[in-house]
């Protein structure tokens, strides 16, 4: 690897070495093959990113293509803004260094401009320089996408548990999720995450060898408090008799079953009311990882559709999967609400997990008659509590099976906090 253009870079060390070479590697996985993408471009592109102040080396001498785009990035008016999301981050700096470059590519492409990569002429400069400076414009709108990707995944983690990016992986995902309107319309309720988190609850059971929840009065042996044992020994047959011994209250997480979200797509949840559901369903998401707990989901018209499901400890390719598919979906069709929850409950008996306590959530706007009989039954053989959230309507049947029903007049982030909280 030669050297590149920035001060303080060390080109010959074996990690920023692999570093270059990895993104060019992942460049021309995703399509962009150019010869004037190289591993010393993509590095000083990498590390001006990724710096808080990167600072080159000036070379009046020096007329090549390499050496114009780092000097032009870097005098860029749109660097600051990008670099906001940049900084510290070698995910988030990597995906943008390649969707710049593929922007650049494009654009190039366009104007039908040849470049000489070894030695330019002096009436390119400026187009090159303008290219570039369209192309960072693109990538503004979009690297705040990413990063809240990334903040949105990241933030329904437990403390201390971590997360794994995969660029081989994402890569590709995150780069096509951030172009799309859709995904942002969705992450706006991004700005909800901190209430989401604290609003939401871990459940807990009581456990013999448990952690510390205070005191308690009984006569298990296995939990006294030492300090009972000073006390004389006829105290000590009579407290137990009447189990009044003093005992450590323990306690430990509850372990639960799927949270499942069915969510309308008929034809009459068009418009805003399919956009507040998608974004309900993010906040949800956050829930089920804040409680560490499965993740099901399916759309339903007339008939339920695929079902989404994310683990436990889903990998960031499986949250990405969700995104995708919620930016995807377009309302239309009938709605049959008995079929979806039946849809539902048979998903969780088939999960091998009915011992643990599940809840289904539905949102619709559907005024649709219900199979209450059936219905009870199955809820009753998954175990699973149904929370009905019904949009500018009412429906007497899921009012009458539900643990919780809440009528939503007004399609705004309080009333997802009101259903996270439920």
């Amino acid at each position: 690897m030669s050297r590149g253009f920035l001060l303080g870079i060390n080109y010959e060390d074996p990690v920023i070495r692999y570093r270059g070479e990895k993104i060019v590697k992942l460049s021309s996985r995703l399509g962009l093959k150019k010869e004037f993408i190289t591993a010393e471009l993509v590095t000083d592109f990498f590390y001006t990113l990724y710096l808080p102040h990167a600072l080159i080396e000036e070379h009046p001498e020096v007329n090549n293509l390499h050496y114009t785009l780092v000097k032009a990035l870097n005098e860029s008016e749109e660097l600051l803004k990008i670099k906001k999301h940049t900084i510290l981050d070698s995910f988030i700096s990597t995906l943008t260094t390649i969707a710049i470059l593929q922007y650049f590519a494009e654009f190039l492409e366009e104007k039908n401009e040849l470049v000489n990569v070894r030695e330019l002429r002096e009436t390119q400069n400026e187009v090159l320089r303008s290219v570039l400076r369209e192309s960072l414009k693109s990538v503004t709108r979009e690297v705040e996408t990413m990063k809240k990707l990334e903040r949105l995944y990241t933030s329904g983690i437990q403390p201390g548990v971590g997360s794994e990016f995969d660029l081989e992986e994402d890569a590709e995902k995150v780069l096509r999720l951030a172009r799309m309107t859709d995904v942002s319309m969705i992450l706006e309720v991004l700005s909800l995450v901190p209430d989401v988190v604290r609003k939401t609850r871990k459940k807990y059971e009581k456990f013999n060898r448990g952690e510390f929840n205070g005191y308690d009065l009984g006569s298990d042996l296995e939990r006294l408090v030492p300090t009972q044992l000073a006390f004389p020994r006829k105290y000590l047959l009579l407290s137990y008799v009447e189990s009044k011994l003093l005992l450590y209250d323990k306690k430990i997480s509850k372990s639960l079953g799927p949270l499942y979200l069915l969510t309308d797509k008929s034809g009459s949840m068009e418009g805003e009311k399919i956009e507040w559901a998608k974004a309900t369903a993010v906040a949800l998401l956050i829930k089920s990882r804040r409680e560490v707990r499965e993740f099901y989901m399916r759309f339903f018209d007339g008939a339920p559709h695929d079902l989404i499901r994310i683990s436990r400890k889903a990998s960031f390719s499986e949250f990405l999967n969700l995104i995708r598919n919620l930016a995807r979906v377009k309302s239309g069709g009938g709605t049959d609400i008995t079929k979806a929850i039946t849809t539902a409950c048979d998903d969780i008996i088939g999960s091998g997990l009915v011992k643990r306590d599940s809840d289904i959530v539905v949102i619709t706007d559907g005024e649709d008659t219900l199979s209450v009989t059936t219905l009870k039954r199955k809820l009753k053989q998954a175990n699973a509590r149904l929370f009905s959230v019904m949009i500018q309507g009412d429906n007497k049947d899921l009012k009458m099976l539900s643990e919780k029903y809440l009528t939503v007049s007004t399609l705004d982030k309080n009333t997802i906090l009101r259903i996270v909280e439920s």
